[in-house]
């Protein structure tokens, strides 16, 4: 599948109707449909908490077995503005992704109703009510009661749901998102008063692109960053040299896509746990309509696992990170963040078997 399928700039509002799982519970075709969030957030307790809770439902030969999955991966750490310098093997939580994980297909349950969606798998709980969400209960030993609503316009990066025609399609957006609520660990309580989040909803039906072969290379990014002013996010592929980027600025949502975003990785890190050589730093600079944007991410606690294909395996890590980042308007003016938080997921192919 062509790139530009999952690397579309279209802004809108999101529907409720999309919250819906869409795709029938009988459906015998390949499938991705997946719901969740993510909180980056700096506690009032003082812990930089990245925390990544989703639901997928995975049908199709790639996917070896036919499954539902609940995931939460959580990092949280404490460390002074001089510790975050350096990157760290911080603890981590991940639970979902192992084989022995997964669901049977038909164990995830869903309510609708005129005013609200609602996904349930595994103690968690999502329910919608765009531009509003609530996450709650408990997974993987990580309870959470988290409000999102939500900041800007959704950015449709795998395209609108009304491509999605005859049960067959690709579509999908992430919207950036305000938080607040509690995390609760081992007995510890965390209260987010002004966290940030994104809530991300993505189908795909028919035909599911083949990660193995377009996470090859150095993989792709997707980075979130968010400050007071303003909050962004893009998506690259390597392999393909794409990527689509959006920007939430002045009461606007700003998109760009293709040779106006890069990002170039600017400092790396020796994983003393699986012994890669990854990123954790990195620069980008994206053009929009009203002007440019430049930032710097740092990353200094990550978490990582595998997704299991047929035919190979992918490596995902995720880091917790903060930003510093100027937005020059198109007359010169310049907005600069020098405390903005950040989130990275970066996926590549580790080994792939050629048939």
């Amino acid at each position: 599948m062509a790139d530009k399928s999952i690397m579309a700039s279209t802004c809108g509002p999101t529907v409720l109707a999309d919250q819906n799982p869409i795709i029938p519970e009988n459906y015998e075709k390949d499938l991705f449909n997946d719901m969740g969030f993510v909180l980056r957030a700096r506690s009032d307790e003082g812990h930089d908490i990245h925390l990544w809770m989703f639901m997928y439902r995975q049908l199709g030969e790639a996917v070896i077995i036919d499954n539902e999955v609940c995931q939460t991966l959580l990092v949280k750490v404490a460390f002074t503005d001089e510790e975050k310098k350096t990157m760290h093997d911080a603890p981590f939580i991940n639970k979902g992704q192992n084989i022995d994980d997964y669901n049977e297909v038909g164990t995830m349950g869903f309510t609708s109703s005129e005013s609200k969606v609602s996904w349930s798998l595994n103690g968690r709980v999502f329910e919608s009510q765009p531009p509003n969400w609530h996450v709650k209960g408990g997974h993987a030993g990580v309870l959470v009661d988290l409000h999102f609503s939500q900041r800007g316009q959704a950015f449709y990066h795998c395209g609108e749901f009304s491509n999605i025609k005859n049960d067959e399609g690709i579509a999908g957006f992430v919207v950036h998102c305000r938080a607040t609520g509690t995390v609760t660990v081992q007995d510890k309580l965390y209260t987010i008063s002004d966290g940030h989040g994104v809530h991300e909803r993505i189908v795909m039906g028919g035909l599911v692109p083949d990660r193995l072969s377009s996470m090859a290379g150095r993989g792709s990014n997707w980075l979130h960053g968010w400050g007071k002013s303003f909050s962004f996010y893009t998506l690259t592929r390597d392999v393909s040299q794409s990527s689509t980027f959006m920007l939430n600025i002045d009461g606007e949502t700003l998109a760009s896509v293709g040779e106006d975003v890069s990002i170039t990785e600017a400092e790396h890190w020796l994983d003393p746990k699986t012994n890669q050589m990854n990123p954790r730093k990195w620069r980008l600079r994206a053009t929009t309509a009203k002007g440019r944007l430049e930032a710097v991410v740092t990353a200094y606690g990550r978490a990582y696992y595998t997704w299991i294909r047929r035919g190979g395996t992918l490596l995902v890590h995720q880091f917790v990170a903060d930003c510093e980042a100027r937005f020059t308007f198109a007359d010169g003016t310049i907005l600069e963040e020098k405390q903005m938080v950040a989130s990275l997921e970066y996926m590549r192919t580790l080994y792939h078997q050629k048939s």
